[in-house]
């Protein structure tokens, strides 16, 4: 059983205080490097465990499980559970819409409820408590496909989890679900690299991969390890009378037929084309020849429409017996198998030294090379595909060529777009050894012998390249008398490079030659192009990492202008520039700079006098929203004075409103291509959100502001005396908030709360607020009610939350003895006490239905006489100080 962990954290009931700022702050950081943690991670069921842990190093809790998510089914399955009842968690399906984790998956929206147990929505896993639990369910979302739920649960009546907890997990699980996201297109990669397309089975670098390890097992053990290569008999003709569609359908049902006659714990192989090997661990020969006969009996009994029997050549061989070196023991069974066929086909045959054969007797020279051909590219597939950068592909496949083609020089391309672009090369380039750089190779698709292998596709064999009708000579070279073999790296349908080999003489090469190259550039096309896609899924990660954390600091900034300067830095740093502004169109439409990075003082001051007009930019530019690259030579139809006339810019639009602006960096030193500039895009996009929000943000703001500042005043509006009352403290508190140090928020919580603090007195008659005489105890216990009734009439406005507390404390004295509750001291709102002192000052400076105004100076002295009993003496003397500075 798996112990509940004790909480490291619990909050106690009626504890509603919010984390201190210096808290958040820290939460944050570790936040930031938990991201680093966790997208590094690639293992999946690592990964699994490293969320775990540092979710529990960021937010405590007593349990948690993470969900994985078949969107198609709508269905949840547990992959991993750190609980007391994970056996139970994890033998359990929840659809989506089923509990409260099925409506966060179903609704993507994260889900915060702090009494799961009373939920309507709650559904308990069948066979653990119903225990009273808090609950944070939060769907991890990433490329738009949601990948699962992530749930922890505090246990017990007082396990809570605040908002700014709920806000860590919503944040953590975005780098969570990416990290998941990664690791499965790493696990997907993975398994095409090591399996058939077309059968399913295992391929040529797995059957080396795992006959090396079985080997080694054989070593310690002392049992035998029997491999069993088999060839299908004269499938050339199925292919040439039938077609390839038939042929890949015959093969699938050997396949079928394999897995079916071998042990369970036997592995099956495809080698390529119609070659299977089966690897069989702790098999005597005897054993061995038992399967492999049932195999032929099997398929004997098959009778393939318009093709009938289908038959085999087997060979077998056996490790350690004859060979303890994966190779050799390879090509012991392959011997074995040309036995066979040599033999009539149709049958088995244990290899034996002695008596091979092969079909239609070769000299011993020609066998001798075949052979060593076979183990080269053995040993190739399953070195390249270990591979993930196609320069280590192409720097083994000239290596490994080398062993075999005593050539002059070797070179390996890939095809990037329209060019090839050399990935290796090895040898010379002519008699002197002159070295060139390997830049001088690169070529475009039709241009030159390796130009045409790549655009027709076809092998080329060259015997005299100088003489080559369509040749090309490499700058820098001499002419000399060269043979040449170009093969294209097939894919599919697509040419995904090219390698070529040459040797100096004519008529050097054969169509052995050609045959041995193109089996080599069959397994080498597959690692390319694995490499290409796990090279493109890893830069497609780093960049959506990189967007992901340039929206996450753009959501922290706290102010347009703060937005700006995040976006320059940011940008300058995501893409190596020296240089980067952001521009956005003014009221007059003028393209003008609102925010500068990585300039001199004297550099800065040029660049902020300049204007673009939108309507002429547009002409010179065209009006797309696409990021682009500006020229020097398309930069100076627009400015003829530039910082450098040499540099090229990267220019992102995006529109804010009716207001176009856009990103500009200078390009780095560094590459600079397609995915950097759809990087920027991503950038200007989400800078343009951020700028949005906050334009959208302040709007509403101000409006708000305004908003409940007519309110008070409309309240005030039939009394005389106090008509501008709310507005006259609320400008005085700012000020003696600002210089007692409040933050942004803090003054905005401030100003909101002055504005409303007498809210409540809507709820009093008018007769007893205007009344001139000495009130009554049942009148002053009424007036006495107003700062509750004012926090119950803002309850319902969440922007206002913030404020209740203030309005309520709004007469609490410092010695205790105020109303509504009678805290004293710094139990009471600083903002509470600034308005307090505010609105007694003004009180006794102002005319009154029960006396006439008192002097500054009589109100001074009074405010001085209640300090430190009646208000709090730091703000009394702070606001004297401000009031002293607005009268002078």
């Amino acid at each position: 059983m798996v112990a509940r962990p004790i909480p490291h954290l619990r909050l106690m009931p009626g504890d509603a205080l919010l984390p201190a700022a210096p808290e958040l702050v820290e939460s944050y950081q570790r936040l930031a490097d938990v991201f680093h943690e966790v997208l590094a991670e690639q293992s999946l069921d690592a990964l699994l465990v490293r969320i775990a842990d540092a979710l529990g190093d960021l937010i405590p809790h007593d349990t948690l499980t993470i969900y994985e998510a078949d969107e198609a089914q709508g269905v949840l399955t547990a992959v991993f559970a750190r609980d007391q009842y994970a056996d139970q968690i994890m033998a359990t399906q929840i659809g989506f819409d089923e509990g409260i984790t099925g409506w966060a998956a179903r609704r993507r929206e994260a889900a915060h409820v702090n009494q799961a147990h009373l939920d309507p929505r709650v559904r308990f896993v069948p066979g653990t408590p119903n225990d009273p639990e808090a609950l944070i369910a939060i769907p991890l979302i990433s490329r738009a496909r949601i990948k699962g739920v992530l749930n922890i649960y505090r246990i017990g009546e007082d396990g809570l989890f605040t908002a700014d907890e709920f806000d860590l997990a919503r944040r953590f699980a975005d780098a969570a679900a990416l990290a998941l996201d990664n690791a499965q297109i790493r696990a997907r990669l993975e398994h095409q690299a090591q399996t058939d397309s077309l059968t399913g089975l295992f391929n040529h670098r797995s059957f080396h991969e795992r006959l090396l390890t079985a080997l080694q097992d054989a070593s310690r053990t002392h049992k035998p390890v029997a491999v069993l290569m088999l060839d299908i008999d004269d499938f050339k003709r199925v292919n040439d009378v039938h077609g390839h569609g038939v042929g890949d359908e015959l093969l699938c049902t050997l396949a079928d037929t394999l897995r079916a006659c071998v042990r369970p714990e036997d592995v099956v192989c495809r080698l390529g084309g119609e070659e299977f090997g089966v690897i069989m661990r702790s098999c005597d020969g005897a054993d061995a020849a038992t399967v492999a006969e049932r195999l032929v009996q099997r398929l004997a009994e098959l009778d393939v429409p318009g093709i009938g029997p289908l038959t085999v050549s087997i060979g077998l061989s056996l490790g350690p017996e004859h060979a303890m070196n994966p190779r050799e023991l390879t090509a012991c069974a392959e011997a074995a198998m040309m036995t066979a066929k040599a033999r009539g086909k149709d049958r088995v045959v244990l290899y034996d030294e002695v008596s091979s054969e092969r079909p239609d007797a070769p000299t011993h020279e020609r066998d001798v090379r075949s052979i060593a051909h076979m183990k080269m590219l053995q040993s190739l597939s399953g070195k390249l595909n270990r591979l993930n950068d196609v320069r280590e592909i192409g720097d083994e496949i000239a290596s490994e060529l080398r062993s075999l083609i005593d050539y002059h020089n070797c070179r390996v391309f890939v095809v990037d777009g329209e060019e090839l672009v050399p990935v290796a090369f090895r040898g010379e380039f002519v008699v002197e050894t002159v070295s060139l750089p390997l830049e001088l190779l690169r070529t475009k698709i039709g241009t030159g012998i390796t130009g045409r292998c790549a655009e027709t596709g076809e092998s080329l064999l060259i015997h005299d390249a100088a003489n080559c009708e369509f040749g090309s000579r490499i700058p820098g070279t001499s002419v000399i008398e060269e043979s040449l073999v170009a093969v294209p790296l097939r894919y599919g349908s697509r040419v995904v490079g090219v390698i070529v080999v040459s040797k100096l003489g004519l008529d050097q090469f054969d169509e052995d030659d050609v045959r041995l190259l193109e089996v080599l550039a069959g397994h080498a096309a597959v690692a390319v192009e694995n490499a290409s896609l796990y090279e493109s899924a890893r830069r497609e990660a780093e960049s959506a990492t990189q967007l992901l954390e340039f929206g996450r600091e753009l959501s922290s900034a706290s102010s347009l202008e703060d937005i700006l300067e995040r976006v320059v830095e940011l940008t300058a740093t995501l893409i190596d520039s020296p240089r980067t502004s952001v521009w956005i169109e003014d009221e007059e439409g003028w393209l003008v700079p609102r925010k500068l990075h990585g300039l001199s003082d004297e550099e800065r001051a040029k660049v902020e006098e300049r204007r673009f007009h939108v309507t002429e930019a547009r002409g010179d530019l065209g009006s797309g929203s696409e990021p682009f690259v500006l020229h020097p030579d398309q930069y100076a139809r627009l400015d003829d004075d530039p910082l450098d006339p040499d540099a090229s810019y990267a220019i992102a639009p995006f529109a804010v409103g009716r207001r176009v602006g856009c990103i500009i960096a200078a390009l780095p030193g560094t590459d600079f291509g397609e995915r950097e500039l759809r990087l920027l895009g991503g950038l200007a996009h989400q800078a343009q959100l951020a700028i949005a929000n906050a334009s959208n943000y302040e709007g509403l703001e101000q409006t708000f502001v305004s908003t409940v500042e007519a309110l008070a005043n409309a309240l005030e509006a039939n009394d005389e005396y106090t008509s501008m009352h709310a507005r006259w403290i609320t400008d005085l508190a700012l000020r003696v908030g600002d210089e007692l140090d409040l933050d942004n928020r803090g003054l905005k919580r401030l100003e909101l709360g002055a504005l409303l603090h007498d809210i409540g007195k809507i709820g009093i008659p008018s007769d007893i607020l205007a009344k001139p005489g000495r009130l009554t105890a049942e009148e002053r216990a009424l007036i006495e009610t107003h700062p509750e009734l004012g926090e119950r009439i803002i309850a319902p406005i969440d922007r206002l939350q913030e404020v209740r507390t203030i309005v309520r404390h709004c007469h609490e004295r410092w010695d205790g003895r105020g109303y509504p509750d009678g805290i004293s001291g710094e139990e009471v709102p600083l903002e509470s006490r600034i308005i307090f002192v505010c609105d007694a000052y003004h009180a006794m400076t102002t005319d009154r239905p029960y006396r006439k105004r008192l002097s500054h100076p009589e109100a001074a002295r009074r405010l001085r006489e209640g300090a430190g009993s009646q208000f709090d003496g730091r703000v009394v003397e702070v606001a004297l100080g401000v009031l002293a500075d607005l009268r002078r």
